[in-house]
């Protein structure tokens, strides 16, 4: 039997988002900002799922706010505790509200990089090493090219997890949308906080794995992300329904034949490597007849489009001034 959570067994915290720009707007179309607050709600309750596993339940309250020039959305985390004996202050393993804010790196505190912090300093690098240190909760991460920080242990592990990955994608989809070019995580009435801007969310986003599912499970339900491709092989063939991208680090091969990519790309003159797409895409995974696990990607819709940068090609000086 599980006992109702008392006062001692409730974890709150305040905390804020902010979605500004060069336009500082203080509106945003709902189409953007409600699949977003969606996100967030997710990616906290996943966390806390992570970290906690079933000792404790998480719901995110929301309030906005229209000061300081940007979009402000002022959020609340409210976790009880579904043990019934531990509380906060009789146990050490559930980890509070405001602790897995720190984990994600949506407020500061911690001893080392939350999960945000974390995957802007290690970009698409891999991960070499993870040792333990001297405090309590943290370890030390080397990466590809001999750097190393310290890490918040759960921050290591989100990392991992692509059920966290599809919430956070959802959270900074509105970057690059109705004038939203940066994102503002920060304690409530606190001055210091993690800010990403288009660039940064692509490289935290890149350096995650592509989502991967249990062997134990033979299909999965479709999955629809939002993520940032970019060119890997330009097709010129209109008939081609697949083209091949990179997502993160990892090449695949996604359907395009709901989409106008393809009449797009011929309408410019082609397509080049390192094009980048911003799409909404299903990610579902099967299992083979020989056993092994295979991911299927179709591209729903384009989001935004960025071409490639081009190098100028200068005209040759006259043979006579050479």
């Amino acid at each position: 039997m599980v006992a109702r959570a008392d006062a001692s067994d409730v974890s709150r915290q305040l905390f804020q988002v902010a979605y500004g720009g060069p336009s500082d707007s203080h509106s945003m179309d709902v189409q953007d900002l409600g699949p977003a607050l969606l996100a967030f709600g997710r990616l906290v309750r996943e966390a806390n799922a992570d970290i906690n596993g079933k000792k404790s339940t998480v719901k995110v309250i929301v309030t906005s706010d229209f000061e300081h020039k940007c979009f402000n959305i002022n959020f609340e985390v409210v976790q009880s505790v579904v043990h019934q004996i531990a509380t906060f202050l009789q146990s050490d393993t559930i980890k509070s509200a405001k602790e897995i804010l720190v984990d994600l790196g949506v407020i500061s505190g911690g001893s080392g990089l939350g999960l945000l912090g974390f995957l802007k300093w290690k970009k698409e690098k891999k991960v070499e090493a993870v040792t333990d240190s001297d405090k309590k909760g943290v370890v030390i991460v080397q990466i590809g090219n001999g750097n190393t920080a310290e890490v918040l242990a759960d921050a290591v592990r989100l990392a991992e997890n692509p059920r966290i990955r599809t919430a956070l994608e959802g959270t900074l989809a509105p970057l690059g949308a109705d004038g939203a070019s940066k994102v503002t995580f920060k304690e409530s009435d606190s001055s210091a906080g993690e800010t990403l801007d288009e660039e940064d969310a692509r490289v935290v986003l890149a350096a995650f794995s592509p989502p991967q599912l249990s062997a134990s499970i033979p299909d999965s339900t479709p999955d629809v992300v939002t993520a940032w491709l970019r060119v890997y092989s330009p097709v010129y063939d209109l008939k081609a329904d697949k083209w091949r991208f990179l997502y993160g680090d990892h090449a695949i091969y996604a359907d395009i034949s709901e989409t106008s990519i393809a009449r797009d790309a011929i309408a410019r003159g082609g397509a080049l490597i390192n094009d980048l797409y911003k799409v909404k895409m299903e990610v579902v995974q099967h299992l083979t007849d020989g056993g092994n696990l295979r991911l299927e990607y179709k591209i729903l819709s384009v989001v935004d489009f960025q071409p490639a940068f081009q190098q100028i090609s200068l005209p040759l000086p006259p043979s006579d001034l050479v």
